[in-house]
């Protein structure tokens, strides 16, 4: 006799085998994903990194980049703070720091600038400035 298809008991250890795969296959992953960072953590390092990039840019772009000093470059670590209002608060968790190298591969003529945001998710942009 010519049968064709699979019989009940193949489907059943079919439908087993399956299981056990996915529910190893679920645990490993959800322990991977509780320790990520969450989306939400992410989009607020950013956003704070972009912030305090974009007053320093706006700094150079007012002063000129002859002007800019490692004391002065960036705006919300000058003192006065309070007179800046354009900077925002960093939330509680947070820290912002900024870095300003005053040559480029020994050309003075360009300024590095880096800032890094730490804290439960942490990111750093850089930017170059050129004298032009």
């Amino acid at each position: 006799m010519n049968c064709r298809g699979y019989s009940l008991v193949e489907l059943v250890i079919f439908i087993v085998v399956v299981s056990i795969l996915s529910v190893g296959l679920f645990t490993a992953f959800g322990g991977v994903l509780a320790g990520a960072p969450q989306g939400a953590r992410i989009d607020t390092v950013t956003r704070l990194a972009q912030e305090r990039m974009e007053l320093i840019l706006a700094q150079r772009n007012a002063q000129g980049i002859a002007a800019l000093s490692a004391a002065n470059f960036d705006p919300c670590t000058s003192v006065p703070v309070s007179t800046q209002s354009s900077c925002t608060s960093v939330p509680a968790g947070y820290t912002v720091t900024s870095n300003l190298a005053l040559s480029w591969s020994g050309d003075a003529n360009y300024k590095v600038v880096t800032v890094t945001v730490s804290g439960a998710a942490g990111t750093s942009l850089t930017t170059l400035l050129a004298n032009y």
